[in-house]
């Protein structure tokens, strides 16, 4: 479970969240959505732990769970292949097998340079899948993938983290429903 509890962040003087809580519990999928620069991606870095909470708390229980994230950016290795990319993660043979079913077993010994943007989101997506945390972040992880792409990510997701807690950010808010996510809009709870 994830408690957070009245939640203040700024950057300088611009107030992002403000007295923001919500409890999601082990196996919730929730979809925080809304406008740019309405405090979404920096929720994510927040459950992370990339950026410190001015005021509130965010408890977990248990407590230290190990995070799979997709980062809004790929964040991919450029001298490293495709398949060395996702085995950073997880075992080899698991990121073969990530990488085939989402249809890039072609391009498995090619570098990220090489790819397609959505290409990119997928080799991200099977990143996170490999290494098998206790908690899913998606920051805008169907950004580039066409929408027969987007269901079959979205499948694949589901099947791995079936029995954990997904939290997705996205400003399309029919994104949800390809994960059956609760939409959690983020300008109408947590806006100054």
């Amino acid at each position: 479970m994830i408690d957070i509890k009245n939640i203040t962040f700024s950057y300088g003087e611009k107030q992002i969240l403000k007295n923001f809580s919500i409890k999601i519990s082990d196996t919730d999928r929730i979809c925080f959505s809304g406008p740019s620069g309405c405090g979404k991606t920096t929720l994510a870095r927040l459950l992370i732990g990339l950026e410190k909470v001015e005021s509130g708390k965010i408890r977990y229980l248990p407590p230290n769970p190990r995070f799979s994230t997709v980062f809004q950016e790929d964040r991919l290795i450029s001298n490293l292949t495709v398949l060395e990319n996702v085995a950073l993660s997880g075992d080899k043979e698991k990121a073969r097998e990530l990488l085939t079913v989402l249809g890039l077993k072609e391009q498995i010994n090619e570098y990220p340079d090489t790819l397609s943007g959505g290409m990119c989101r997928k080799v991200s997506v099977a990143r996170a899948l490999c290494y098998d945390g206790d908690i899913l972040i998606l920051d805008e992880a169907f950004n580039g993938i066409d929408h027969d792409g987007r269901e079959h990510v979205a499948k694949l997701i589901l099947q791995h983290f079936a029995k954990k807690t997904i939290i997705m950010i996205s400003h399309i808010k029919t994104d949800a429903q390809l994960l059956d996510a609760k939409l959690v809009e983020l300008d109408k709870c947590c806006r100054v």
